[in-house]
């Protein structure tokens, strides 16, 4: 993939994306929530349940993406 010049990291955001259930529950729960919750405090927002689930891809898509670079390998 990379050495093809292609971008590998969507392809292993898949691939990470069930490892992350748990924040993916958790937003999706939160974006329910602020329909009703939003009618009232309109500054509201999901970003912190959205930063924990982006951040739970990228710490699995990291270390597969630059471990698959070359010159990575000793």
């Amino acid at each position: 993939m990379i050495a093809d010049a292609e971008d590998p990291k969507p392809l292993v955001m898949e691939e990470c994306k069930p490892h992350c259930v748990f924040w993916k529950d958790k937003l999706t729960r939160c974006e329910e929530q602020l329909v009703n919750v939003i009618k009232v405090n309109p500054t509201k927002s999901c970003m912190y349940p959205m930063r924990d689930y982006v951040t739970c891809i990228e710490a699995c898509v990291q270390p597969i993406v630059h471990n698959g670079l070359e010159g990575t390998k000793l």
